[in-house]
C-alpha cells in the first residue's frame, strides 16, 4: 500500500483513546459514588463492631454462665457424693460473682439473691450429711428434699433471665441489620446505574473495534491462513485505518518468506520422520531430558520397561534408586562441568508399580560448543536377568563355600586339572584357591598316576555317579582315606567331572568297632546258645525222671508243676534256638544269586503241611511266583515264618485263606501274603517286628516273639524292606521287597 494513503486513512489508537478516556470517566464517578456508600457501610460496620458486637458478645458470656450456674446449683442441690455438690457449690458461688454478670443492676440484683439460695442450700446440704454420718439417714433425705425444693425456683428466675438477655442481643442484631440493609440498597442502586452507563459506553466501542479493527483482522487471518497453506498471495479489502494498511503491506511481505519457510520445513519434517521412526521401533528404552533431568521425550520401550503411560512433569533422577541416586548426580555434575561427555553404568531404576529393574544405562550430552550441555539422550537396555542371575550364582557360591565337605570340579580335557573348589576343598589340602586350580589328580592322591586319572574321569564321564574310596595326601602333609563322589556335568559345551570329598576315618573307625562288636556278639550268642541248652536238657530230663520214679506218690498239683517246669525248659530250649539263628542271619547265609521266589514258597508249605492240614489252611498264588536274587534257605524261612504266622493268627469264626502274589516296581519285586485272620491294630505295626516283642500272652498262642523280627533281618540282608498293612479283626497282608534278576 503506497505510504501516502496510509498517512490519509484516520488512526484506530485516537478513536479507542477517546473511549477509553470517556470511560475512565464514568468510571472515576462510579468509584467516588462507591467509594461514599463504601465509606457509610464501613461506618455502620465499624460502630457494629465497636459497640454492638461487644454487646452482643456480653449477653452471650452472660447467658452462657447463667447456664452453668444452672446446671452447678443442680448438682449442689441434687448431688448424692459430697466431693460432688460441694465442688459444684463452690463454683456456683464463684459464677455468681462472675464479671460477666454485673453489667445490669437487675441482673446483678437477681443474682445475688440466687447465690444467698445457693448458700442456704449448702447449708441444709451439710445439715444432712452431718445426720447421714449420724446414722440418721431418713431425716438426712428429708432435709436434701428441701434443699432440692429451695433450688428449684431458682432455675426458673434464672432462666427468665436467659431469655431476657437473648432478647436483647437478638434486638441489637435486627437494629444493625436494617441500618447496614440501606446502605447497602444505596450502594447497589449506585452500582446499576454506573454499569448501564459503562456497558452504553462498552457497546459503542464494541461496535467502532468490530467495524474498524476486528473485520479487517479476520480478512488478513484469512490472508495469512490461505498463505500458509501454500496459496497465491490473497487480495485484501480497502483498509480503514493506518494500522490495518500497515499489516495488509506485511502480509505480502510475509507471503514470500512463508513460503520459503515452508520448503525448508518439508524438508525437516522428513528428517524427523526418519529419526522419530527410529526412535520408536528401537527395542531399547530411548529418552532425552533438559539440562536437570526433566524429561522431554521418551519412546514406547522407555515407558514398557518402566510401566508408565506418560511422561508428564517426569525427571530422571525419581526413577533411580536412592541407593544410586549420589553416583547418578556426581555423572551429571561431571557432564555439566566439560570432564566426560558420555558415562556408561548399571544403574537401577524404580518402575510405577515400585518394583526394580536393572538397565544397562549410556548417557551422552547435548551442547553447543563448549557450553554446558542443554540436553541429554539416554539409552537404557533391561539387564535384571543377568543381574538377578549372578546374584543368585553367588549365592550359590556362597552357600557350596559354607558346606563342610570338600566340592571340586575337574576339566578333563586339560589333564584332570580341577577347575573349581569350594572353601572346604581348599581346607581339605592345606593350599590356596589358587594353587588348587593349578593340581590334578596325582598331585593329591600317592596312589593314582595320570594315566589311571584319566581311566577314573572317563569312568565319571560314562556313569551318572562314580563312588570310590582312596587316600588323600591333605594338610598338614598326612594321608588320610576318603570316599570320593565324581559325576559327568556339562556346562558351556564342555564336559567336567564334579563331585565331593568326604572324610572317612571316624566312619572307618566306627565301621571297624561295630564288626568286632558283631563278632564278638555272635561268638557270645553261639556259646550262650550251646552252653544254656546243655543245662535245660539236663533239667527237663531230671524232671521227667523225677515224674516215672515218684509218679505215683505224687498228687495232681505236683505232675502239674512238673508239667509246667518242663514247658519252661521246652520254651527256652526254642528261644535259645531262635536267637542262635537270628545272630546267624548276615554271617551263616549263602551269597545272594538267582533264587525261584515259588520254590521257596513249595518247601515252605511242605515244611507247613502238617499245621495246614490240621487247621484247613489253603495257600494259594495265582501266576508263578518271580525269579529273584536271594539266598533259598533264609528265603524259605523267610516264608515258612509268614506263613505259619497266618494260619497260627486264624480267626475262630473261619478257615485260613492264604494268597502270596508279586508285583514288578521297578528293579524290584513287592512280595504279599495276604491272609483273613484276627488281623493287627495299627499302633502295633511297627512293634511286632521288634525281637521278644509279643501282642498276646503265653497261654495265647505258642512262639517265642522272634519269627517276626527273623524275617525282618532276612530281608534286610537282601536289600529290601518289610511292612504290615491291616486293621483288627479284618486279616493281614505282609509285604517286602526283593531285587529282581
Amino acid at each position: 500500500m503506497p505510504s501516502q494513503i496510509v498517512t490519509r486513512l484516520p488512526s484506530l489508537q485516537r478513536r479507542l483513546m477517546a473511549f477509553a478516556i470517556a470511560l475512565a470517566l464514568l468510571v472515576l464517578a462510579a468509584l467516588g459514588a462507591l467509594l461514599v456508600s463504601g465509606a457509610a457501610t464501613h461506618g455502620a460496620i465499624q460502630d457494629s463492631r465497636t459497640q454492638t458486637v461487644p454487646q452482643i458478645l456480653e449477653r452471650q458470656r452472660a447467658t452462657a454462665n447463667l447456664e452453668r450456674l444452672i446446671r452447678f446449683g443442680w448438682i449442689a442441690a441434687t448431688a448424692h457424693a459430697p466431693q460432688d455438690w460441694r465442688q459444684s457449690a463452690i463454683t456456683a458461688q464463684a459464677l455468681a460473682f462472675h464479671p460477666s454478670l454485673a453489667f445490669d443492676d437487675e441482673l446483678r440484683r437477681q443474682v445475688i439473691q440466687v447465690h444467698s439460695t445457693i448458700r442456704q442450700v449448702i447449708t441444709l446440704r451439710e445439715q444432712a450429711q452431718e445426720l447421714r454420718n449420724s446414722g440418721q439417714a431418713k431425716r438426712a433425705d428429708i432435709v436434701d428434699d428441701e434443699a432440692r425444693q429451695l433450688w428449684t425456683p431458682q432455675e426458673s428466675v434464672l432462666a427468665k433471665l436467659q431469655g431476657r438477655l437473648a432478647d436483647d442481643a437478638a434486638s441489637l442484631i435486627v437494629t444493625r441489620m436494617d441500618r447496614i440493609s440501606r446502605i447497602s440498597n444505596l450502594t447497589l442502586q449506585s452500582a446499576l446505574a454506573a454499569t448501564l452507563v459503562i456497558l452504553v459506553i462498552v457497546g459503542a466501542t464494541a461496535w467502532m473495534v468490530g467495524r474498524n479493527l476486528l473485520r479487517p483482522v479476520v480478512s488478513l487471518a484469512q490472508a495469512m491462513r490461505d498463505t500458509w497453506q501454500g496459496g497465491e498471495a490473497p487480495a485484501l479489502p480497502q483498509p480503514a485505518t493506518a494500522e490495518i494498511a500497515v499489516l495488509q503491506d506485511a502480509v505480502g511481505q510475509l507471503h514470500d518468506a512463508l513460503h520459503r519457510a515452508n520448503l525448508r520445513e518439508h524438508a525437516l519434517r522428513a528428517s524427523e520422520q526418519r529419526l522419530a521412526s527410529i526412535f520408536s521401533a528401537s527395542e531399547a528404552a530411548i529418552v532425552l531430558t533438559d539440562s536437570i533431568g526433566q524429561v522431554m521425550q521418551a519412546n514406547d520401550a522407555f515407558l514398557r520397561l518402566l510401566g508408565l503411560n506418560d511422561t508428564l512433569d517426569l525427571k530422571l533422577d525419581r526413577l533411580t534408586h536412592p541407593d544410586d541416586r549420589g553416583q547418578a548426580a556426581e555423572t551429571h555434575q561431571a557432564m555439566m562441568s566439560g570432564e566426560i561427555d558420555r558415562h556408561r553404568a548399571d544403574r537401577r531404576l524404580v518402575r510405577a508399580d515400585c518394583t526394580v529393574v536393572w538397565v544397562d544405562a549410556t548417557i551422552r550430552a547435548i551442547r553447543d560448543g563448549t557450553a554446558p550441555p542443554h540436553q541429554f539422550v539416554a539409552v537404557a537396555i533391561d539387564i535384571s536377568d543377568r543381574v538377578r542371575a549372578e546374584k543368585e550364582l553367588l549365592f550359590i557360591r556362597a552357600l557350596v563355600d559354607q558346606s563342610a565337605d570338600p566340592i571340586y570340579c575337574l576339566d578333563p580335557l586339560d589333564g584332570g586339572r580341577m577347575a573349581w573348589a569350594n572353601a572346604a576343598t581348599c581346607r581339605h589340602f592345606g593350599v590356596s584357591e589358587a594353587q588348587m586350580l593349578t593340581m590334578r589328580i596325582p598331585d593329591w592322591d600317592p596312589g593314582v598316576n595320570q594315566e589311571k586319572a584319566e581311566q577314573l574321569m572317563q569312568a565319571a564321564l560314562h556313569s551318572d555317579t562314580h563312588v570310590l574310596e582312596t587316600c588323600h595326601r591333605v594338610a598338614g602333609g598326612g594321608v588320610i582315606p576318603v570316599e570320593v563322589s565324581a559325576s559327568s556335568l556339562h556346562h558351556d559345551g564342555r564336559p567336567y567331572v564334579a563331585g565331593y570329598i568326604r572324610d572317612i576315618r571316624d566312619r572307618n573307625r566306627m565301621l571297624e568297632a561295630v564288626r568286632r562288636s558283631n563278632e564278638d556278639l555272635q561268638q557270645f550268642a553261639y556259646v550262650a546258645s550251646h552252653d544254656l541248652q546243655e543245662p535245660l536238657r539236663m533239667v527237663a530230663s531230671f524232671l521227667q525222671l523225677l515224674e516215672r520214679r515218684y509218679g505215683a506218690v505224687l498228687d495232681e498239683d505236683g505232675h502239674e508243676y512238673i508239667r509246667f517246669a518242663v514247658d519252661g525248659a521246652v520254651r527256652m530250649k526254642q528261644l535259645i534256638e531262635d536267637l542262635l539263628a537270628f545272630s546267624r542271619i548276615d554271617t551263616s547265609g549263602a551269597p545272594l544269586a538267582p533264587t525261584s521266589l515259588e520254590q521257596a514258597t513249595r518247601e515252605a508249605c511242605d515244611n507247613l503241611a502238617t499245621a495246614i492240614t490240621e487247621s484247613g489252611a489253603s495257600v494259594t498264588w495265582n501266576a508263578p511266583l518271580p525269579q529273584v536274587r536271594g539266598d533259598g534257605f533264609q528265603l524259605v524261612r523267610l516264608m515258612q515264618n509268614l506263613l505259619g504266622n497266618a494260619i497260627k493268627y486264624r480267626s475262630a469264626d473261619r478257615k485260613a485263606d492264604i494268597t502270596v502274589s508279586a508285583v514288578r516296581v521297578g528293579d524290584y519285586w513287592t512280595v504279599s501274603v495276604a491272609d483273613n485272620g484276627i488281623g493287627i491294630a495299627p499302633e502295633y505295626h511297627d512293634r511286632i517286628f521288634m525281637i521278644f516283642q509279643r501282642l498276646h500272652g503265653i497261654g495265647a498262642y505258642e512262639g517265642t516273639g522272634i519269627g517276626l523280627a527273623i524275617c525282618k533281618r532276612i530281608v534286610e540282608r537282601h536289600g529290601g524292606e518289610i511292612w504290615v498293612e491291616s486293621q483288627g479283626n479284618t486279616g493281614s497282608t505282609f509285604k517286602f521287597t526283593l531285587k529282581a534278576v
